[in-house]
């Protein structure tokens, strides 16, 4: 119970930084994925129980914030953190360039696989640009860092810890 607890608060984080996200990046017409990048935090950190339903219940989130397709931002987000498990285990993720690269790159792929959902769903291949694709991906390569350090220094409290190895 108390893991859950801990993962409900690091969602609370994820959702503070993202409105964060949204008043400083939004207004240069980015879009930044912050609750995609805390996914994968999620995901190398707890058992993948954990990873896949925080990435799930983050783009279940984003979908009823959003005006798109519904469901997309759930799907995508799965979809990815299928990917990341397949890939993860050939990566030090603790080191801060792997985290950067790793999480740009899976931007970018997150960037097509909404592009292909909405062209399977509806017909027309969504396209949120180039801006979106390539700034928006190293901004928040650049920024992983930051929120790795936050996630682990709330996980890595004395309490929090013994009951995250049980």
């Amino acid at each position: 119970m108390l893991r859950f607890l801990n993962v409900f608060l690091i969602f609370i984080a994820a959702t503070i930084f993202y409105w964060l996200g949204l008043i400083f990046f939004a207004p240069l017409g980015l879009s930044i994925n912050i609750m995609f990048a805390f996914s994968i935090i999620i995901a190398v950190m707890l058992p993948p129980r954990y990873g896949y339903t925080f990435a799930f219940l983050s783009g279940l989130f984003l979908d009823f914030l959003g005006t798109s397709l519904f469901g997309s931002h759930a799907l995508a987000y799965t979809l990815i953190m299928i990917l990341f498990y397949r890939i993860k285990d050939n990566f030090e993720f603790k080191e801060n360039i792997p985290q950067m690269a790793i999480t740009s790159v899976l931007n970018f792929f997150l960037i097509l696989v909404f592009g292909l959902i909405s062209k399977i769903f509806t017909g027309i291949f969504f396209w949120q640009g180039w801006k979106d694709l390539i700034l928006g991906s190293i901004i928040l390569g650049l920024i992983m860092p930051l929120f790795y350090a936050i996630v682990n220094k709330f996980l890595a409290f004395d309490t929090l810890k013994k009951v995250n190895e049980n």
